[in-house]
C-alpha cells in the first residue's frame, strides 16, 4: 500500500519542524517539508530522518504549486514576527508612515492567501488542510480591538479560505496554537525583575482573567495536529496541553522557582525602551485573549480532550519549568 504524504509549510520553524518529526515516525507516512533554503547545512537532520526537502516561497505562488503537488495532507502555518525583523518592512514603515505591525499583517495576509489558492487547486487525493490558526479579534470585537494584528492576520485570512473556498473549508481543520512556554524570553511577556530580586507581574486594568492555553510547542503541535488529521471530521481545537490564566501561570512558576512575585495593575505594558506600537499590540492581544478567550469564544473551536488529542504525550508544564534555566532573567 503507497504511503500517504503530509507536505508540511515552515519545516524547520518550530510548529513545522513538530509537525515533521512526528510523522517521520509514524507508519505508512512520507514527510515533504518546504523551505526557503534546502541547502543550510541545519537541515541535514531533517533529511537524517526521511523528510524531503523542496524550496517554495510563500510569496512565488507557483512555487507552491509544485510543492503541493501530490498532497494528501498539508498543514500551513505563517509567520508575523518574521516581518518584523525584516529591514525592507521597516523601510516601508518610513515611507508610507504605516506601522511595523500593520505592514507585517498585510504581509502575512497575503501568504495565506496565497498558500489557500494555491491548496484550493489540489485534485483528490487531498484528505484533509491543516491550517494554524488564531482569530480575527477586530471582527469578534467589532472594532474593540484593533491592534492585535499578529492574531488578525491569521484570522483574516482564515476569513477568506471560509468565503471564497467552501469545499476547501469543508475538509479544513484549524488548530489556535496557543502561547509558547520559551516566550518568557520576550520581556512583554514575563514579569519585571525589580532590584531588590522581586518579580512584579503587570497585568492591565480592567483587562480581564479568562484561562489561556499554554503549551511547549515543539513537542506539542504534531499531536494537536495528528488529532486534527486523524478525526473523521474536520474540527478546530485549541493548543494547549494546560488552560491557566496569565496570573494562575505565574505564580506557579514563582512557587516552582521559589521567588516572590508580585502583581501590579498598570495602564500600559513594559516601559520607554519598547516601542509604542509594540505596547499597544501586546495591550490589545491581552486585553482580547483574557477578556473575549483566545478564540473569541468560538464555541466550534474545541479542547484537546474533546478532540482525541492524546494527552499524556504533551508537556507536563511543571516539570518544564522545573528544568527550564531562565538563564538573564533569574
Amino acid at each position: 500500500m503507497p504511503k500517504k504524504l503530509i507536505v508540511v509549510v515552515g519545516v524547520t520553524g518550530v510548529q513545522g519542524g513538530s509537525v515533521a518529526r512526528l510523522y517521520a515516525r509514524e507508519p505508512g507516512w512520507k514527510v515533504r517539508g518546504i523551505t526557503r533554503d534546502v541547502s543550510k547545512p541545519s537541515n541535514a537532520a531533517l533529511r537524517e530522518l526521511g523528510i524531503e526537502l523542496v524550496q517554495a516561497d510563500l510569496d512565488d505562488p507557483v512555487s507552491l504549486e509544485r510543492a503541493f503537488e501530490g498532497a494528501n495532507i498539508v498543514f500551513a502555518v505563517t509567520d508575523f514576527w518574521q516581518f518584523i525583523r525584516d529591514p525592507s518592512v521597516l523601510k516601508e514603515a518610513e515611507k508610507t508612515r504605516k506601522r511595523l505591525n500593520e505592514i507585517a499583517c498585510e504581509r502575512e495576509v497575503q501568504q495565506g492567501k496565497n498558500i489557500i489558492d494555491v491548496v484550493s487547486k489540489l485534485t483528490p487525493p487531498l484528505d484533509r488542510f491543516v491550517l494554524s490558526t488564531l482569530s480575527n479579534s477586530e471582527r469578534v470585537t467589532s472594532g474593540k480591538v484593533k491592534w492585535n494584528l499578529h492574531f488578525d492576520g491569521k484570522g483574516r485570512y482564515t476569513d477568506y479560505l471560509k468565503a471564497t473556498y467552501p469545499d476547501l473549508a469543508a475538509k479544513t481543520s484549524y488548530l489556535y496554537i496557543g502561547v509558547y512556554l520559551d516566550t518568557w524570553k520576550n520581556p512583554l511577556m514575563r514579569p519585571v525583575k525589580k532590584d531588590d530580586g522581586t518579580f512584579a507581574l503587570q497585568l492591565l486594568r480592567n483587562q480581564g482573567d479568562l484561562p489561556i492555553p499554554y503549551l511547549n510547542a515543539q513537542n506539542d503541535t504534531a499531536h494537536f495536529v495528528k488529532a486534527l488529521i486523524t478525526s473523521p471530521q474536520p474540527t478546530a481545537v485549541l493548543g494547549g496541553s494546560r488552560f491557566l490564566t496569565v496570573v494562575e501561570f505565574w505564580r506557579l512558576w514563582a512557587k516552582i522557582k521559589n521567588v516572590n512575585l508580585v502583581e501590579e495593575v498598570v495602564d500600559r505594558i513594559g516601559d520607554e525602551r519598547i516601542p509604542a506600537w509594540l505596547q499597544e499590540e501586546m495591550a490589545d492581544s491581552k486585553t482580547f485573549t483574557q477578556s473575549y478567550g483566545w478564540a473569541g469564544g468560538d464555541p466550534d473551536v474545541k479542547r484537546p480532550e474533546e478532540i482525541g488529542v492524546e494527552m499524556g504525550k504533551l508537556t507536563d508544564i511543571e516539570r518544564w519549568i522545573e528544568e527550564e534555566a531562565y538563564e538573564g532573567f533569574l
